[in-house]
């Protein structure tokens, strides 16, 4: 009886030493406020407005989810709004994070994961894509004809539509990728772009995979960095450095990939 007695004591201080535990680290965690699109930017952002789903919010959030729940020293804020205010927010430190592309010119205000020689680091990137064209069969066969021009539907947003050419294509501006595909298939454009490659796996044109087809190889390859603001950076590195760590060790194609199935399977 007296070492049943003693054994309920230890388990009940072993219990109330993990509950202070993480009650300390939680009040010591870093809170990071991330500021993405407020458009819906599939695979990586789902839905429109300001509101964060709580289900199925994209891949991209899902893996942030992931790294938030992984790491108790840090823990994530969502907010959304349109990117350039975003961008103007990070430069003023009022938020502390978006995904972006590398450019050079960003480096004054964004700290990006770094390598030992100064260079980026792409082990350590949210979303390696390549983006094809994607269209009907007969604008796969037309697009060898190098005098033809096409219409091509894409959302606001994509800066991967700075990549193609101005000459060849017409661009259509539409809220969503789905509206997108979808005016592909009623005709009214030639086609659209979609994800065709993700970290080095070969996927389908989604949705509408059995009647779209993607133009390979990619026109565009692009890679997305959670960076951060310079001064966030500066106060909070070592905990920064560790997100990154992470994120390089998370199969990130997965959670694309099962976005792009959902599409596909919504519109069977």
């Amino acid at each position: 009886m007296k070492s049943d007695f003693l054994g309920l004591i230890l388990l009940l201080r072993s219990l109330v030493y993990a509950i202070v535990s993480v009650s300390s680290s939680l009040s010591f965690a870093v809170e990071v406020t991330f500021c993405y699109e407020d458009k819906e930017l599939s695979p990586a952002y789902m839905g429109n407005g300001q509101g964060i789903p709580r289900n199925k919010p994209g891949a991209a959030i899902e893996i942030l989810r992931h790294v938030d729940v992984g790491l108790p020293e840090i823990t994530i804020k969502y907010v959304r709004k349109p990117w350039q205010r975003c961008l103007h927010e990070l430069k003023k430190n009022k938020v502390h994070a978006v995904i972006a592309s590398y450019r050079p010119e960003r480096t004054e205000f964004m700290q990006y994961p770094i390598k030992s020689d100064s260079t980026i680091n792409p082990a350590m990137a949210i979303s390696r894509f390549g983006r094809c064209l994607v269209g009907k069969q007969i604008f796969y066969q037309h697009m060898e004809q190098q005098d033809k021009t096409f219409s091509l539907a894409i959302p606001t947003g994509y800066s991967a539509a700075s990549s193609l050419d101005a000459k060849r294509f017409a661009i259509v501006r539409t809220n969503s990728q789905t509206q997108s595909y979808e005016l592909v298939m009623k005709d009214v454009v030639d086609g659209t772009i979609g994800l065709c490659l993700i970290n080095g796996e070969k996927v389908r044109a989604y949705p509408y995979s059995k009647e779209l087809v993607s133009v390979y190889p990619p026109f565009d390859m692009s890679y997305g960095f959670l960076t951060f603001s310079k001064e966030f950076f500066a106060e909070h590195q070592n905990e920064i450095e560790t997100v990154w760590s992470l994120l390089a060790t998370i199969p990130v194609a997965e959670f694309y990939m099962d976005y792009l199935e959902m599409d596909e399977d919504a519109l069977e």
